[in-house]
């Protein structure tokens, strides 16, 4: 059986780099503030990151692919979540007074979470699975790794600890629009 901690792991970190963003256009002509267009290069990498990444569904009774199902999402995952972090270097801080602390903070919690799911998935590819109870065992070590980043909300979230910042993501209607939809996401991805 999948374990459940590892699931909402999983969903969760997927879940960061699959917010989706509504295709809209702000309706104002006005030039946004630089931090506000900043923020929604920050969303539109999130989105960017997350299309079609979706945890699969595991299948108990073919436990050596599920094994092969779970390392090749999981090394999708590890490689999003380092573009992810390349693409948020190239943008660089955020244009307000501490925002390159809050940037760093961001991005040292982006790699803590990349590093424990490339954990999880050296500790599942080394694990020989041959039947349901060895692959219970194999992801129960793969979800150890992830233990220490259950609750990540993402770089959106570290980023939004400054009130500058929330301010600039609150004030941009793609990221506003975002974060309502993972806030909701999570929650219900919660309630196992």
């Amino acid at each position: 059986m999948f374990p459940r901690q590892l699931n909402r792991t999983v969903a969760r970190l997927a879940l960061l780099a699959a917010v989706g963003l509504p295709t809209a256009a702000c309706g104002s002509s006005a030039q946004p503030p630089p931090e506000v267009d900043w923020a929604g290069g920050v969303c539109a990498h999130l989105a960017d990151s997350g299309a079609g990444l979706a945890v699969p569904t595991v299948d108990q009774a073919q436990p050596v692919r599920a094994k092969g199902q779970m390392v090749s999402f999981l090394t999708a995952l590890s490689e999003r979540l380092g573009a992810l972090r390349a693409d948020m270097r190239k943008d660089g801080a955020p244009p307000v007074d501490g925002g390159a602390a809050a940037f760093d903070t961001a991005l040292a919690h982006l790699d803590r979470a990349r590093t424990a799911v490339g954990d999880a998935v050296a500790t599942l590819s080394r694990a020989q699975v041959t039947d349901q109870k060895s692959l219970k065992s194999a992801l129960d070590a793969a979800g150890s790794s992830l233990k220490a980043v259950s609750a990540y909300k993402g770089p959106a979230d570290d980023l939004r600890a400054d009130p500058k910042l929330r301010k600039a993501f609150d004030d941009n209607p793609e990221c506003a629009a975002a974060v309502d939809a993972a806030r909701g996401g999570q929650e219900q991805g919660d309630g196992s």
